[in-house]
């Protein structure tokens, strides 16, 4: 049997809580094992019970998502963290993706979407749906040209192009196809880029992105 996803959920909404508690109670593979009014509360609850995943509300008084967040990851850096929020605009979901986040979705989503992006998260490490991916390359196109090899990591121009679809949410089988490679030479590359700008997964390697401007090559 597939073990089960155990969650968090934080929020100050306790009706929110409830009734989400009770939808995810229909999915067999998910297991609601905290909910929490605020960052303090999840924190203390912490030290008992460890979720797979958290969903994670911002704005919450006593302490807001960013600093619960903040806290969570120093303290657990594993812990995968979802935002869950009425707040979906650029300005939020790029300083939390950035800051750790493995996800970013809309409280006006149906359960069908929360329950696959708590199964991306667990699963692979994040979940971007298309409006977040759309954030996310909205900002890509407003980064500044750079000049065409990175000194610092000394990345290829073929390097800079896999980065950017794998921040486009391809798969390797997708940028074989898409750059008339095979899989194998594209997970040749990814294992380069990983050991060049010494990351460790998608997330790590889009928070490097940003911090480097490295798409605006291709801008």
């Amino acid at each position: 049997m597939k073990k089960k996803i155990h969650i968090g959920i934080v929020d100050d909404h306790l009706v929110l809580r409830q009734g989400l508690k009770l939808l995810l109670k229909e999915f067999n593979q998910l297991n609601v094992v905290l909910d929490a009014a605020n960052g303090k509360e999840l924190l203390e609850c912490l030290r008992t019970c460890m979720p797979d995943v958290i969903l994670l509300d911002i704005e919450m008084p006593v302490m807001n998502g960013k600093e619960t967040m903040d806290k969570v990851l120093e303290k657990y850096p594993g812990m995968k963290v979802l935002i869950m929020s009425t707040h979906f605009n650029d300005g939020y979901i790029i300083e939390f993706i950035k800051n750790g986040a493995c996800g970013f979705i809309s409280k006006n989503s149906d359960i069908g979407q929360i329950v696959d992006a708590i199964q991306s998260a667990h699963d692979v490490g994040y979940y971007y749906d298309h409006k977040v991916s759309a954030v996310m390359a909205r900002m890509i196109k407003r980064i500044p040209a750079m000049p065409t090899l990175i000194p610092d990591t000394e990345l290829t121009r073929r390097e800079i192009e896999i980065i950017k679809l794998i921040c486009d949410k391809k798969t390797n089988n997708d940028i074989a196809k898409m750059l008339n490679l095979s899989v194998r030479t594209i997970e040749g590359h990814r294992y380069n880029i990983s050991k060049k700008t010494n990351t460790s997964g998608t997330l790590e390697l889009i928070d490097f992105v940003v911090q480097n401007n490295l798409l605006a090559i291709y801008g």
